[in-house]
């Protein structure tokens, strides 16, 4: 997803502090998988909230129907904010995140270069804190990185295997198992990279899967092999939409949830467990 960015307010006025005013600060996302990478670029003198894209709505809606996301905020140039500024963004995250369940892990990044960082920085924490955000300050971006990620790793209990999935073929169970195995690693993937990987191989295990049934269905002579191919068609279409729309950057956790949970459970405590009956009736 490329940079939105909304020009800010004109205002050159500055009652709050002495500090003579500089340049207009402005506020850049870019949405990577789970992590919101923000760029703010200083002093912020009356305009901090006016500087937020208009998009960030939008960008949050997309980043909670992933699951657990983060932002990672890097100062740039000066990290002043005016009395004033400091107290419509501590109101406005109070406004924005009133769901503890969808809210941000969020690293204020403060390199030693940022002018006022020092100073301004326990200000920031002290906003997001206010406003019920796990959030941490730090000097450089790779541990800011680190520490979201481990905030907010996740898995899916949706997509754990459980035993009594089980069907009775060794071989079926087996590749059952990897699918569920492939499903929750791009629910757990962090990056968008990570999930367009992960999704590419979900979409070769399944068709592989698929054509390992329908052989051997072929060679034994399986009487229901027609519906159970016209099952695998239907599934193998529905994971081609999740596929798109994971590759284009919009994973909804809950959508492929739903598809190993629902779709391809059904799938196989039925027309698997069938297929499974009838291998062991021929042996």
């Amino acid at each position: 997803m490329g940079i939105d960015q909304m020009g800010v307010n004109k205002s050159t006025a500055n009652s709050d502090s002495d500090q003579p005013v500089k340049v207009q600060g402005r506020i850049e996302y870019r949405v990577e998988g789970r992590i919101l990478r923000t760029k703010a670029v200083g002093p912020f003198n009356t305009e901090l909230v006016a500087a937020i894209p208009q998009t960030i709505g939008e960008l949050i809606g997309k980043l909670v129907l992933q699951g657990k996301w983060g932002q990672i905020i890097v100062f740039h140039g000066s990290a002043f904010g005016t009395d004033t500024a400091m107290r419509e963004f501590g109101a406005y995250l109070q406004s924005r995140y009133r769901d503890p369940q969808t809210n941000p892990v969020t690293a204020l990044v403060f390199r030693p270069e940022i002018e006022d960082g020092p100073r301004m920085a326990p200000q920031y924490l002290q906003c997001y804190q206010d406003a019920g955000i796990e959030s941490e300050v730090f000097e450089d971006y790779s541990s800011a990185v680190q520490w979201v990620q481990s905030r907010i790793s996740q898995t899916s209990e949706h997509l754990e295997w459980k035993d009594h999935y089980r069907i009775g073929d060794a071989a079926i169970d087996e590749q059952h198992q990897e699918l569920f195995k492939r499903a929750a690693n791009i629910i757990a993937a962090i990056s968008h990279q990570g999930q367009a990987l992960g999704v590419i191989r979900l979409y070769q295990y399944t068709r592989t899967h698929f054509s390992h049934e329908e052989e051997l269905m072929q060679r034994i002579g399986y009487p229901g092999y027609e519906a159970h191919c016209q099952m695998h068609l239907k599934l193998i279409a529905r994971l081609d939409e999740i596929s798109l729309r994971i590759s284009s950057g919009n994973l909804i956790k809950a959508e492929l949830e739903e598809f190993i949970s629902q779709w391809l459970l059904e799938h196989i405590a039925t027309e698997d467990t069938k297929l499974a009956a009838f291998v062991k009736a021929t042996q």
